[in-house]
């Protein structure tokens, strides 16, 4: 697994999220955020290295 977008945003994160399942892309998800303090660690996306070249793509064109 290949981590294609890491945020610290939620809001965009699950917007992500959304546009890789509509494409059909299977990804695996990590949260690394201190629940008690938000500010520290970070929300992460990982798919196969098959999908990461079709992910990046995907999350680049829909943040420009």
């Amino acid at each position: 697994m290949i981590l294609v977008y890491q945020s610290i945003d939620l809001f965009q994160f699950q917007q992500v999220k959304l546009l890789l399942n509509a494409s059909g892309i299977a990804f695996q998800e990590r949260n690394t955020v201190v629940s008690a303090y938000n500010n520290f660690g970070t929300y992460q996306l990982y798919v196969s290295s098959q999908d990461e070249q079709h992910a990046k793509e995907l999350i680049e064109n829909a943040f420009t």
